[in-house]
This record gives structure tokens, sequence and C-alpha cells, in this order.
């Protein structure tokens, strides 16, 4: 109620002119359940990339303003100190170093050796004593990141608080099994495949049998692994029960994905909640040195370059960047290029190097022409927010998937690092820029996405706000979670089914012999 008072107060400070009669009646009108005082939320994000991180301030932004007193546990380092977050640094937890690019060789090893490292890597960030201390502290609700962080949810369960947890993407193949989600790969697609719907028999029989391992390497190999390693650390008490057991009593979870956008459309839960693009925000003015730059490339415009905040681009090969610069020096554009120096030794005149900028800012600019992106889950919300066509340079991890939608869905193009050159560079740049249709799809996709039922920050706090008043919200929990799998599909049912038919159709063809050779002895007694 304190809160809610405190904002009367304020407005009351606004408005200069209300009379005390009117606080009163406000005060009367307003029932006490409508103020509510900010929770205490403990938000778990131990393994993660910068990207992630981007993804969960945004939500915990939400959260802050909103009066919620905010603890988040993650390898990065805050920005700038906010009201009502807490931040407690985990160092040496950071996995870009292992996330490997297709500069430095194959990007699946990476992912290999992460999967390997993270039941270690997770008690170990469980085990610091920073960590351990919290549990001193009275929360009313935990937030979990999905991405190798569940051995976090021992603590949680010692604090006897409910979970929410939280994906850096939407929920498909596993992470969508998480949240008690039926899988369909005869059309929802695995992140890890690049096909599309519709799907040849070839394609659904990949996704399927992805899907499958996918998921069984989650629940058998992984977690598992995470269990065993934090009850060797004597971080998970002998009597709690199982991580695979704890995850699936989190019954609410937050996904990075605009539901009515989602192609094709695909069947969901309540209590999978849609957040994606919570990030996004107009844009501002652009710094003023920055905004005289911009100006001066006149009618052409400019174009923007960035392979976002994990990959570092010199480390890009030589042919690579050579190619880079010979096509951004024959353009008529100016070219804004995201790069970790300061200079570079062939610059074109029309191109600006930057180690940071703004990029809601830049891809808001109605001079801006076509973005050149790593092809990020962020950077393709913001690009579709912003009506900014792309093209796509993927470097790791989803980003080649991201871009090959980009691509299918008709309002960006995909390059291959290893088959960049001149020629196919600055064409794809020159049909980025001049093809109308492909600036009306994203413009059709923008108007979509801002087309919302409710404000996304308002959507977070209700649903935390839910969750901590119906005691986790257990109600809402999916029985695709207990099931066995031949139950959720009536693999059992179509089984008798089919069972029952061979056997009729056997009985029938029993008769038929039956009768056949019935009337073929009656035919040989009346010749014979």
């Amino acid at each position: 109620m304190c809160w809610g008072l405190f904002k009367i107060y304020l407005l009351i400070i606004h408005q200069r002119k209300m009379k005390w009669w009117a606080l009163v009646a406000v005060l009367l009108l307003i029932p006490d359940d409508q103020y509510v005082d900010g929770s205490r939320i403990l938000f778990i994000s131990a393994i993660a990339s910068k990207s992630h991180k981007g993804f969960f301030t945004a939500v915990i932004d939400k959260l802050a303003k909103e009066g919620h007193q905010i603890t988040i546990v993650s390898p990065y380092k805050p920005t700038k100190e906010k009201e009502n977050v807490h931040e407690i640094v985990l160092s040496n937890v950071d996995i870009t170093s292992l996330a490997q690019n297709v500069f430095e060789g194959d990007t699946m090893s990476g992912a290999k050796a992460i999967m390997t490292i993270a039941p270690k890597m997770c008690s170990d960030a469980l085990g610091r004593k920073e960590v351990q201390e919290l549990l001193n502290e009275k929360y009313d609700i935990g937030m979990l990141s999905i991405f190798l962080s569940d051995c976090f949810l021992s603590l949680f369960h010692r604090m006897e608080i409910p979970v929410i947890q939280i994906s850096p993407t939407g929920p498909i193949g596993p992470i969508g099994a998480l949240a008690g989600l039926p899988t369909f790969p005869s059309f929802v697609t695995n992140a890890f495949l690049q096909s599309f719907h519709p799907l040849t028999f070839t394609d659904r029989m990949l996704n399927a049998l992805t899907d499958t391992v996918s998921t069984a390497a989650v629940e058998h190999v992984i977690l598992p692994n995470m269990d065993t390693e934090c009850r060797l650390q004597g971080l998970c008490p002998a009597n709690m029960p199982s991580l695979n057991e704890l995850k699936k009593n989190a019954t609410v979870m937050f996904v990075n994905s605009v539901r009515y956008m989602e192609s094709p459309p695909r069947p969901s839960m309540a209590s999978i909640v849609y957040v994606g693009g919570i990030h996004c925000h107009e844009a501002k003015a652009l710094p003023e040195d920055l905004e005289k730059w911009v100006a001066g490339a006149g009618e052409d415009g400019f174009i923007f370059f960035s392979l976002g905040s994990v990959v570092k681009p010199s480390t890009m090969p030589e042919e690579y960047r050579k190619v880079l610069v010979k096509v951004f020096g024959s353009l008529k554009q100016r070219v804004l290029w995201k790069w970790d120096t300061d200079t570079m030794e062939d610059l074109p005149r029309n191109v600006r190097l930057e180690k940071w900028l703004p990029q809601q800012d830049i891809l808001g600019d109605p001079r801006l022409k076509v973005f050149i992106t790593h092809g990020g889950a962020l950077s393709t919300q913001e690009s579709i927010y912003h009506s900014t066509p792309v093209i796509g340079l993927p470097v790791l991890a989803d980003q080649m998937t991201n871009m090959a939608e980009v691509q299918n869905q008709g309002w960006g193009r995909m390059l291959k690092w290893r088959e960049l050159t001149f020629e196919v560079l600055r064409d794809t740049i020159h049909t980025v820029i001049t093809d109308e249709k492909l600036r009306a799809e994203v413009k059709r996709r923008s108007s979509l996405m801002r087309d919302t039922p409710q404000d996304l920050g308002q959507l977070v706090n209700y649903w935390v706000d839910y969750v901590i008043k119906h005691n986790g919200a257990h109600h809402l929990k999916s029985p695709f979670l207990t099931m066995p799998w031949y139950e959720i599909y009536n693999v059992d049912v179509w089984l008798t089914i089919a069972g029952v038919l061979l056997l009729l159709l056997l009985l029938v063809l029993k008769l038929f012999l039956m009768c056949l050779r019935c009337l073929t002895s009656r035919f040989k007694e009346k010749h014979d």
C-alpha cells in the first residue's frame, strides 16, 4: 500500500492544483487490493552470453520500474547502476571464449565444449560465497534463465519460493518441452535446422530426430550430470528432488518470441508468456557528432554494419575484411562500421569506425538504407521493430537459422562468409536498398510487432505478481510434463486401433478363404 500512496503523493506534487478532498476521494474509491508493494525478486543467469543479458535486462528494467526489488546474479558487469536493482557479478564464468564462430572453426565444437563444462561451471558458480549468502535473504520469487543455470534450482528449493523460467529464445524443441508444450516437428522446425514450412518428408524426419535427440540430451544427460555434480559438491541437499523434477515445478516461462509473428502459427500453453521485443524502444536523436556525419551523407543515406557484442570484428580473416573495405569504398552511401579498434589503415573516406553505437537510435533513423548484421535474435527483432531491411552475415549459434528465416520471410538476405566476394556483396546491398517489395514486407512486419494487446512491461509485472499471489501457479502446469510420450501422442491408442483393424482384416480374410475352400469343394463334388 505504501508504494500506491507514494505514487499518489507524486501525482499531487505534479498536479499542484489538486484539492485535498480530491485526494480523499481517490483513496476511498481505489480498493485496498490495488495497492501492491514491490516484491523481492532473485534473478539468476549464471551462465549466459552478453546477448542473453540484453534480453534479461529489459525484463528486469520493467520490473524495477514498478517498484520490485531485484537481485541479479550474472557473469557480466552492469553498464550503470539502476534503482531497485542490485547485481552480483560472477567472475570467470564468461562462456564467450568457448563459443566458437565461423572465423575460428567449427561452431558445433564450441557448443559441445559449453555443454560438457556446464555442470561443473554451474555448481562452481552456485558455491560462490556471495551466492550462498543469498540464503540469508528473504525473496518472494525466483527467476531463472533456462540456459545451463539449472543447478540454481536447488537455491530456490531451499528458499521455498516459486520460480519463473525465462528463455532468451522462443518455445521450440526442448525449451517448449520444459514448459509443458507438446512438440510438433511436422511443421515447427528445430532451431538447429534451416528448413521451413511446408516441410518435405526428409525435413520432417530430420526435424523429429533432432527434436528427440536435443530433448533427450537435456533431460537425460545435461540435467542429470548437473544434478550429480551439485550433490558431489554438497550444494544440493540429499533429500532434494532431482533437478529434472524441480525444473518441471516451474510452471510459468517468459520467452523471447512474438507469438502472433511466429511462422507458421503454432500451439501454446497458458503458462508460456511471450515477451519478445520487450527490449525494443523508439529511436532517440543521434549524438551531435554522429548526427552531423549522417546528415553529411545527403539523400544517399548511410549503411550500418555490426557483428554484435560477442565476436570481435578484428578477428575476421583478412580476406573478408578486404572485401568489405573494397565494397564499402565503392558505395555512394556512407558506412557506419562497429569495430573494436580505433583505426584501420586502408579505411575508405566514406566509412566511419566506432567501438560502441546506440543501435536502436541508428536503426530508427529514416536515413538508414540497410543494416548489415550478424543476425542475433535481439538485432533481428530490433530491425523488424524499426522497419529496417537487413543483410545477414551470421557467425555463430542460432544466427544462421535467424537469417535463413529472414530471407525466407522476404525482408532481408543472407550471405555466407565463405561465399563473400566483391560482386556478391555489392549486388546484394544494391538489391536490398532498391527492392520496394522487400521494404514493404519489413514495414508490414513492424506494424504487426507493434500492434500488441498489452504493454509488455505490464505483462511481465502482471505474471510475476500472479505467480507470487497463487503460490507458484501450479494449476497452470501442463499434464505433458508427467505423461509418457506414447500417451501424449496417443501412440498406444493408434497401435491398438491398428491392431484391431488388422485382426478384423485377418478374420475377414480367413472367412473369405473358408468360403472359397467351401465353394471349391462343392464345385469339385459336383463335377466328380
